[in-house]
């Protein structure tokens, strides 16, 4: 261990479901650097997880306050040089406060794997990253700190329980923060009609958008439990943490499922779920991104750039209820279906 390492900065403002892998890889930064003072600059939102991580000193940059927001935050930290940054974010606005913060060393990811311009902001790079998946991408910087590995689940202190739940419960949680990763509406309803079958109560969550209540509410049936919108960030993770596994696109909820140890069944067409997938159960994805890729670019995903995305706007539509509802049967103790 490096004991010069006392001051340590982690900049990542967004978005959920990296911040949610961010934390992990902390939380093992943690671990390795015990005496260590963290200072974590993330968004408003996210900051209500951040917060849930022992012994971090969270501050809030909002996006909305601009450089007027940088400069205050530069001002409330101009007595602090830290030893480490590290830079977690692709995105000129995190570039612009990493160079606010005086820090001895600016770690940020593998200049082959830098993207608006990061690699200008730094003066250290990580690892080749092991695995495209965000979370090794992350753990490609603290590498440099010698820190390789998470273990999850993160042992979160959680909140109460905001409703009164009937278990066994399985989550969805239906609607992603872009339209187009959602699943199609009849694959949501076979999904529900088939757990109510088996006994298990439908658990609703989501935030409190104008799309995800709307589609909250076109899948409301009797006994479906309606959450959507009407939990705080630590509310839903409890909620996540007691369910007996949760179905979702590639969003925020699905990750944070995992920071608590539940099991993720994530349904994939645009984004390889092999870089943005839980990160847990990767093997329980049901994912059409494969095809649609090799159909739109006519090579394997093997030989695609490691970002690459599907543009079909119908491609959720080509995951079959069958498939979701096979991972259920194989999720699910057998002790808990009807």
């Amino acid at each position: 261990m490096d004991q010069t390492i006392q001051n340590i900065a982690v900049v990542r403002l967004s978005a959920l479901g990296d911040v949610c892998h961010a934390m992990a890889v902390v939380a093992a930064l943690q671990k390795r650097y015990p005496k260590a003072r963290i200072t974590w600059i993330t968004g408003p939102l996210e900051a209500q997880l951040v917060r849930l991580l022992p012994n971090i000193d969270v501050r809030v940059y909002e996006k909305r306050s601009g450089i007027k927001g940088m400069l205050a935050l530069r001002r409330s930290l101009v007595t602090t040089k830290f030893d480490v940054l590290l830079h977690m974010q692709w995105s000129l606005r995190a570039s612009l406060l990493t160079k606010m913060l005086k820090a001895t060393r600016k770690i940020g990811f593998h200049k082959a794997y830098s993207r608006e311009k990061q690699h200008w902001f730094v003066n250290e790079f990580g690892v080749v990253p092991r695995s495209p998946h965000v979370l090794d991408s992350f753990l490609s910087l603290t590498a440099k700190l010698d820190v390789h590995e998470v273990t999850l689940p993160l042992p979160l202190t959680l909140a109460k329980q905001p409703a009164a739940l009937k278990s066994p419960y399985v989550v969805i949680n239906p609607s992603a923060s872009k339209a187009e990763r959602n699943w199609k509406l009849d694959g949501y309803k076979s999904v529900i009609d088939w757990l109510q079958g088996q006994g298990i109560q439908v658990v609703l969550t989501g935030g409190p958008s104008d799309l995800e209540k709307r589609l909250a509410q076109s899948l409301l049936q009797e006994g479906v439990v309606n959450l959507v919108g009407r939990t705080s960030l630590p509310q839903m993770l409890r909620v996540l943490a007691d369910a007996e596994c949760v179905v979702s696109p590639d969003t925020g909820p699905a990750h944070m499922a995992t920071l608590v140890g539940t099991t993720v069944i994530g349904l994939y067409a645009h984004s390889n779920p092999m870089r943005t997938g839980p990160y847990n159960d990767l093997d329980k994805v049901v994912s059409v991104y494969e095809s649609c890729a090799e159909k739109e670019y006519g090579k394997p995903v093997e030989e695609l750039p490691w970002a690459s995305r599907v543009h079909d706007p119908n491609a959720m539509t080509l995951i079959a209820a069958e498939q979701v509802i096979a991972q259920l049967q194989q999720v699910i103790k057998p002790s808990n279906l009807g």
